[in-house]
């Protein structure tokens, strides 16, 4: 099914309220190699955003996966990949799956 770009954003414009941060994710080391701190890096972007809680029962009932993740993301475009690091409301989530569909895309996220 094709569904227009105006539709789109009319759900972008709706549904789209949330800022939300990318950032990559990694280990930072010290001269000598020693690891000083893991988690995020380096922020990629921000996009607008709906953000919910979830179940891990219902991710897996609605996704059909076995996915560590408390809380479903849907937006219109993100850059965001596997195991990036999402900011939202000062809080970190790691994105653990994505989802595209023909309105949307979908991120199941862990934090």
């Amino acid at each position: 099914m094709q569904i227009p770009e105006i539709f789109k954003q009319v759900i972008a414009d709706t549904f789209y309220d949330k800022d939300i941060e990318i950032w990559t994710s990694g280990t930072i080391k010290d001269d000598e190699g020693c690891v000083i701190a893991n988690g995020k890096l380096e922020k990629i972007d921000s996009f607008k955003g709906n953000f919910q809680f979830s179940t891990r029962e219902y991710i897996q009932q609605e996704y059909g996966e076995e996915i560590k993740a408390n809380a479903i993301v849907t937006c219109n475009e993100t850059k965001a990949k596997i195991d990036n690091i999402l900011v939202y409301d000062n809080k970190e989530y790691t994105v653990k799956s994505l989802v595209p569909s023909d309105s949307h895309i979908t991120l199941l996220v862990e934090g």
